[in-house]
């Protein structure tokens, strides 16, 4: 059998994305859908806690009058909305599971293997699904001495080219914030925070020493924002920052620090 031959059979055969019954009937009723990401249960938490967290998040997404939309791969197919015996297998740490990001997608899913969606890959395949709004705990974005590594995430670059909002609590503390704030204005990116102050966010901290682009005071600015950037066809996507609430948050110094420590040892030890 030739290739093309093959691809052409392959290609009538093989279903790549499954939308969850729930999900297809909210978005057919034009009820609001949250998608949520999958590599924080498959990479980010031990387990049972990964179990915890995601059920937890569902809850609160219903509990606010959405309907959840986790996103993740299993055996080779896209699935938006998992069920909690789906979740639970992603959580599995005795199952092999992929950490999948938009480069990514193509070879899991042609291999028939299952894993987790990064920030990018979950963006894509939200829009994919008709979902506009994405919501994480924060970005990636530049590495510190980023400028010569070249070590930048690919969210940002999925950010500069699919029209998702990701509501976070910013970009991870241990990232160059600042040179990641500059490549999303390069990727023209909206970048906003949400609340009473203007500072961006970094993640553990309320601010990162460095101001969002723009500010929005309300939820329903926020609702403004996203409705005017689909109504002017943008194709990029936006970023709301909302900054961790003040008696959870950590010390600026403190986290900082940590990092400062934490960069040293890996230099010591690993570099």
């Amino acid at each position: 059998m030739s290739l093309t031959r093959h691809f052409i059979r392959t290609l009538s055969t093989q279903n790549v994305r499954v939308i969850s019954r729930e999900v297809q009937q909210a978005l057919s009723n034009r009820q609001p859908v949250v998608a949520l990401e999958s590599t924080v249960i498959t990479h980010g938490m031990p387990h049972p806690s990964n179990v915890h967290m995601a059920v937890d998040l569902e809850a609160i997404v219903r509990n606010n009058g959405a309907i959840p939309a986790t996103i993740g791969v299993l055996d080779g197919c896209i699935h938006v909305g998992l069920e909690k015996s789906e979740i639970e297998r992603l959580a599995d740490p005795n199952l092999k599971h992929f950490k999948v990001s938009r480069r990514d997608l193509s070879f899991v899913l042609s291999q028939g293997y299952s894993g987790g969606t990064t920030v990018s890959a979950t963006m894509l395949c939200a829009h994919k699904a008709g979902i506009p709004v994405f919501v994480t705990g924060g970005i990636g974005g530049v590495h510190r001495d980023g400028e010569d590594t070249m070590d930048v995430s690919a969210d940002l670059s999925e950010l500069g080219r699919t029209p998702v909002a990701v509501v976070c609590a910013g970009v991870k503390s241990i990232l160059d914030i600042g040179r990641t704030l500059e490549v999303l204005e390069t990727n023209g990116v909206t970048v906003a925070t949400l609340g009473d102050s203007d500072d961006f966010p970094a993640f553990f901290t309320q601010t990162s020493g460095h101001k969002s682009p723009h500010h929005v005071t309300s939820i329903q600015d926020c609702a403004a924002l996203i409705n005017a950037s689909v109504n002017a066809g943008i194709d990029s996507g936006i970023v709301i920052a909302v900054p961790i609430p003040e008696h959870a948050a950590i010390d600026g110094e403190e986290i900082d620090q940590a990092i400062q420590l934490a960069l040293k040892e890996a230099r010591e030890h690993f570099w």
